[in-house]
């Protein structure tokens, strides 16, 4: 639900492989070496860890690695905003919940390019006709779809221009939350994007530096996950 704050995929790992993510378990945070997360339970090497305190519109983002020495080490942990009204297990289209749970992180896409990116990312052209559709009514809820906006087969209104959100939209991560197949009104557009120093509508928000360094690390073959909980 990235409103306002609110093809390229190629990946053979879909979504369907992110139901079993949903088993994964918190751990209690015991010391900082130690990753707050059942390793067992974890599909690949690469986790991004993002907790606020219950009801709190910010928080932090770690970024948990496993080498091939098999041993998981935080790469780095950052301030993150998330939703003006928290992280829960109750986001919806209209609220500014950032959805808990664990998802999988597939692709990307940004007004500005990356050559960098290992994920599949879409390079958000100046023509304004790249859109995310969060139109619950329309069968293209919850994806991204190319069109000029007054030959789109959905409700504009209802949905965001990836090209006109700037800067927050210059690069950005997909949390897969409710896709494939969507709920409608359960929840629409939620990324990992550039932060504004203010709460979101639902996405989590980090620097720009830090979206760059996410896009130029996670890769498809280490399976990625995004793990959001409420502390």
């Amino acid at each position: 639900m990235g409103l306002a704050d609110k093809g390229v995929r190629t990946l053979r790992w879909t979504i369907a492989a992110a139901v079993a993510v949903l088993a994964v378990v918190m751990l209690p945070r015991l010391s900082s070496d130690r990753p707050p997360f059942d390793p067992d339970t974890v599909p690949g090497t690469q986790v991004v860890w993002v907790t606020a305190p219950a009801g709190a519109d910010h928080g932090s983002l770690e970024l948990w690695q496993r080498n091939r020495l098999r041993d998981w080490k935080r790469t780095f942990a950052v301030p993150a905003w998330v939703g003006a009204e928290g992280i829960s297990n109750r986001a919806t289209e209209g609220s500014s919940r950032t959805p808990e749970g664990i998802f999988t992180l597939t692709e990307g896409f940004g007004r500005l390019p990356d050559a960098a990116a290992r994920l599949p990312y879409l390079r958000i052209d100046p023509s304004n006709t790249w859109w995310w559709v969060s139109d619950a009514e329309s069968p293209l809820y919850n994806q991204k779809y190319r069109c000029a906006e007054t030959a789109c087969p959905f409700d504009t209104s209802a949905g965001e221009n990836l090209g006109r959100v700037d800067p927050q939209y210059n690069h950005a991560l997909v949390i897969d939350y409710n896709r494939a197949p969507a709920v409608p009104g359960k929840g629409s557009a939620f990324f990992v994007h550039g932060d504004v120093g203010a709460a979101t509508a639902g996405c989590v928000a980090v620097s720009e530096d830090v979206v760059r360094t996410l896009l130029a690390t996670l890769q498809p073959s280490k399976r990625p996950v995004i793990a959001i909980h409420s502390s």
